[in-house]
């Protein structure tokens, strides 16, 4: 009988996260200083938003450099935001915090520190602990990409696929 439920198991974790497309509300984290601030460019522009847990932010490392390489996902429509999720690493935050910020220096994501699982919670994420999660939201504030985790050749294609449609 377990054998039986298994796959539906695996696959029903898989799949966390909001039916999409879901409508989702800006949020209001904090900056790399601790000020608070939400997204900027919400209601502007389309949302790439890296959610990262430190402690698994080598998680889909080659498909992040892969990202931040593309000049084809550049685009005046779009703002990249790296929102580190504090609330899920047992590292000092202080310490993540300067990392993070040397880590992106002189790349076009803005930064912001999310304390509280207040991202995940507001946009209904589900569990987001040890988990690398890229989301796209549109200008209009439509969550229309989530995956986390270890991503596959298809969640890459379907990331590249959605990009696409709001150059």
């Amino acid at each position: 009988m377990v054998a039986m439920l298994l796959p539906l198991l695996l696959s029903a974790q898989q799949k966390q996260g909001p039916k999409l497309p879901a409508h989702v509300n800006n949020v209001t984290l904090t900056d790399l200083d601790k000020e608070l601030t939400g997204f900027a460019d919400y209601g502007k522009k389309h949302l790439m938003i890296f959610y990262v847990d430190p402690d698994a932010h080598k998680q889909n490392a080659a498909f992040q450099a892969e990202i931040e390489a593309d000049e084809d996902l550049r685009s005046p429509n779009i703002q990249a935001y790296a929102v580190l999720n504090l609330k899920d690493t047992a590292l000092p935050n202080g310490i993540v915090r300067s990392m993070a910020e040397k880590r992106t220096k002189g790349k076009p994501s803005i930064n912001l520190a999310d304390d509280g699982r207040k991202l995940s919670t507001a946009w209904g994420l589900g569990n987001c602990n040890n988990k690398f999660c890229l989301l796209f939201v549109t200008r209009e504030g439509e969550l229309v990409y989530f995956r986390a985790g270890e991503f596959t050749a298809q969640d890459k294609a379907d990331f590249y696929d959605t990009v696409a449609k709001y150059k």
